[in-house]
């Protein structure tokens, strides 16, 4: 047998630890709130199961109402079979919530216990519109289309709206990339140098905040093709939060860490890369998250007036049509799209900027 024999700067270090600890623990308003925080991210088994049943007899209302004749729709994709489905999911998830001990029973608690109200919410609002549009007719058809519809031209024109989500995609991909290396680059440049500073502060402050619309008639003459001219305004709308956050975070640098640096013999390059946009990050991923949205919003501009496919052309030709159901996929597609984007941008910034102090969690 092998002892393992700690130092005793180790043995003090973790008895401080342990001892602050404790002295946390015991404070009951800190315990009280450790408690409540766990209560709120952990999902009880009845809370589960209130879940479940609410989904349950939402199902079941669908599925036992007959529909009206105003929404009878040939080849419908049966909406009770899509609740039925989901709520044989959360059963499952139910199921490991029941478990008494192991990481996927925590991991599925957690989840369900932070968003099991909107689960509750959200399968009212189905039943609820489902009763309103295909069960009693009150919605003005074919304004209002039952949920079950938008699934049904989804998966019926499915081809189409995947060919329109991987252009939009591409468009969006490239003009983030583009905008948002231009707008790091000249906003980096604008804080380290005074020069650069003065050149581009006002075509910062006077093009930067111009609509996207003011440019369109301009763009798509300039560019050889309405692709480019709609890249060039989804890059050009990341480029000006981005230039103006990142300027502002190489600016708010404490000057005392250049001064340590400088006297232990750190280069420019040092001072750039190692401090400048470390101690900028927060203000970088905020420039990011305000870029998303807008960019988004230009790019359903673009795709409308110039570009012929595309989420943004694919919402007009239908609204064009009259078809009113593929119109609201679309536009469901969209509003997935720009939340997952904003999500997965938000968990890199909360991972990246774990060190930071007091850090807002979203």
């Amino acid at each position: 047998m092998t002892a393992t024999i700690s130092s005793p700067e180790h043995l003090s270090r973790s008895r401080l630890t342990r001892e602050r600890d404790e002295e946390l623990t015991s404070d009951p308003v800190i315990r009280a709130g450790l408690t409540r925080r766990h209560r709120e991210r952990t999902a009880r088994p009845a809370r589960v199961a209130v879940v479940v049943a609410v989904w349950l007899v939402g199902t079941l209302v669908i599925a036992l109402t007959p529909d009206t004749d105003s929404f009878i729709v040939h080849g419908q994709i049966p909406l009770a079979v899509i609740s039925a489905v989901i709520t044989a999911g959360l059963a499952v998830a139910w199921l490991f919530v029941l478990r008494p001990v192991g990481p996927r029973r925590l991991a599925v608690s957690r989840w369900l216990g932070h968003w099991s109200s909107w689960w509750i919410a959200g399968a009212v609002v189905i039943a609820g519109w489902d009763v309103a549009t295909a069960k009693t007719g009150w919605a003005r058809p074919p304004y209002v289309p039952p949920p079950g519809q938008l699934f049904t031209e989804a998966w019926a024109d499915r081809t189409l709206l995947g060919s329109s989500i991987g252009h939009s995609a591409g468009l969006l991909g490239l003009g983030l990339l583009i905008g948002g290396a231009a707008g790091l680059a000249t906003g980096l440049w604008m804080g380290w140098s005074k020069q650069a500073g003065y050149w581009f502060s006002p075509i910062v402050k006077y093009i930067g905040p111009v609509p996207t619309l003011a440019w369109i008639p301009i763009v798509f003459i300039a560019f050889p093709n309405t692709f480019w001219a709609a890249v060039f305004l989804v890059s050009l709308t990341v480029w000006f939060p981005m230039t103006v956050l990142t300027n502002a975070g190489i600016r708010s640098v404490p000057k005392e860490y250049f001064d340590v640096c400088q006297t232990l013999g750190a280069s420019n390059r040092f001072l750039i890369f190692k401090v400048s946009l470390p101690a900028a990050l927060p203000n970088i991923f905020t420039g990011i998250f305000m870029a998303l949205p807008t960019a988004f919003v230009t790019l359903t501009i673009a795709e409308t007036l110039g570009v012929n496919s595309g989420l943004g052309w694919y919402i007009n030709w239908k609204k064009g049509w009259s078809a009113y159901p593929a119109m609201y996929a679309a536009i469901a597609v969209m509003v997935i799209l720009c939340g997952t984007l904003l999500t997965l941008e938000l968990a890199i910034r909360n991972r990246v900027l774990a060190w930071q102090k007091d850090l807002t969690r979203w």
